[in-house]
C-alpha cells in the first residue's frame, strides 16, 4: 500500500520530514500546508504538491492517509487530535504537547480513531543508541544501575527574536528543557527502562532578558531498579557541544559521546563510530530523521506499531511535565 502524505508546518524541521518521506518505499509526498505564504509557494514548487494555507482544507482531503505535524508547539496537540479524528495517521514532531495533559488528549483521540499516533524522537535510531540499547537488552552487562547526560548548546537572544513563539510558556511551553534537550531526556529515559524525577531545578541565566522560559535545567532522576540519573541541559554553553550520555551497568559502563561510542567492560575498553556525515539541516539533527520515517512507514504497511507508540512518548511528556511543574519559573500562562 502506498501513504499518501500531507505535511504541516513549512518550517526548518519541514526538511528533514520531506526527505525521510521520499526515502520511504511506500509513501508519497501529496500536500503541503503552512500559514506563511511565502513558504508554502516555496515547498509546494519545490515538492509539486498541493498546498493550503488552511490545514482542516488539508484534512478534509479523502485520500490523504498521513500528516506530519511540524508546527510549533502550542499547535502539536489541537492538530493532531484533528488530524486523529479526521482518520489520518500523525507522525508529530516533539514535543508531543506542550503539557502531560496534551499528551493524553492526544493519546485519546488515537486510541478512539484507531489511527497510529507516534512522536518523532529520531535520536533513536542513531547507531550510538541502537547499539546502546541492543547491548543493554541482550543483558550480558547486567541492569542500568545509574548515568548522566548533559547537552551543553547555545541559544542567543536573536535565535528566540527570529520565532516570536520561542521563549514563551503560551507558545513554546518551556525552552531548553522542552525544545532542544527533550531528544536526549526520551534517550536516557528509553535505555534506562524508565524513571521518576526525584528532584529538578529550572532557571534564566543568560536569557533571562530575553525570555520568560527556563535557558537552563538539571534534574534527579531514579528509575525501578533504584538507579540514580543525572541530567543537566543549558543554552548558555559558547557553542553546540556533542550531547554526552553515560550509563552505568553492574558489569561496564557506556559512554556515548556525540556519534562515538566508548564501551567498559571486564576485558577493557572499546570505541565505536557511528559517524555518518548523512544529516539533513543541522548537523546536531543527524540523520534520525530518515530511519524513523522509512521505518514508520515500512511498520504502517505490515500493520505494526511503531518504534514510539504514544504510550512511550506519553513516558516522556510524564516526566517533563513533572519538572516544568514542580520547579518552573512563574510561569505566564
Amino acid at each position: 500500500m502506498e501513504f499518501k502524505v500531507g505535511v504541516i508546518g513549512c518550517g526548518a524541521i519541514s526538511g528533514n520530514h520531506i526527505h525521510g518521506i521520499h526515502q520511504a518505499e511506500n509513501a508519497r509526498l501529496a500536500a503541503v500546508c503552512d500559514i506563511d505564504e511565502t513558504k508554502l509557494q516555496k515547498a509546494a514548487a519545490e515538492q509539486q504538491a498541493a498546498g493550503y494555507s488552511d490545514y482542516h482544507d488539508l484534512l478534509a482531503r479523502q485520500d490523504i492517509d498521513t500528516v506530519h505535524i511540524c508546527v510549533p508547539h502550542y499547535l502539536h496537540a489541537q492538530i493532531s487530535i484533528d488530524a486523529l479524528k479526521s482518520g489520518k495517521h500523525v507522525l508529530c514532531e516533539k514535543p508531543m504537547g506542550m503539557t502531560l495533559a496534551d499528551a493524553q488528549a492526544m493519546k485519546r483521540a488515537a486510541d478512539e480513531s484507531g489511527k497510529t499516533l507516534t512522536v518523532c524522537f529520531q535520536n533513536r535510531y542513531n547507531g550510538a543508541s541502537l547499539r546502546m540499547k541492543e547491548l543493554i537488552d541482550g543483558g550480558s552487562l547486567g541492569r542500568v544501575i545509574g548515568g548522566s547526560a548533559f547537552v551543553c548548546w547555545d541559544r542567543d537572544e536573536a535565535y528566540y527574536a527570529s520565532c516570536p513563539w520561542r521563549g514563551s510558556w503560551k507558545t513554546e511551553g518551556g525552552s531548553v528543557l522542552i525544545n532542544q534537550a527533550i531528544h536526549t531526556l526520551d534517550l536516557m529515559r528509553w535505555l534506562a527502562g524508565g524513571f521518576e524525577l526525584r528532584h529538578s531545578t529550572m532557571t534564566a541565566k543568560r536569557l533571562a532578558d530575553a525570555i520568560e522560559t527556563e535557558d537552563t535545567c538539571d534534574m534527579l532522576l531514579e528509575n525501578s531498579a533504584g538507579g540514580r540519573f543525572v541530567f543537566y541541559c543549558t543554552n548558555c554553553a559558547s557553542v553546540n557541544e556533542n550531547i554526552y550520555l553515560h550509563l552505568i551497568l553492574e558489569k561496564g559502563e557506556m559512554h556515548m559521546d556525540g556519534a562515538r561510542l566508548t564501551l567498559i567492560t571486564e576485558s577493557g575498553a572499546s570505541l565505536e563510530d557511528y559517524s555518518t556525515g548523512k544529516g539533513v539541516g543541522k548537523d546536531y539533527w543527524g540523520d534520525g530523521h530518515d530511519h524513523f520515517i522509512v521505518d514508520f512507514y515500512r511498520r504502517l504497511g505490515e500493520g505494526l506499531p511503531p518504534f514510539v507508540t504514544a504510550e512511550d512518548a506519553l513516558e516522556t511528556m510524564r516526566v517533563m511535565d513533572a519538572a516544568y511543574h514542580g520547579h518552573a519559573p512563574a510561569r505566564h500562562r
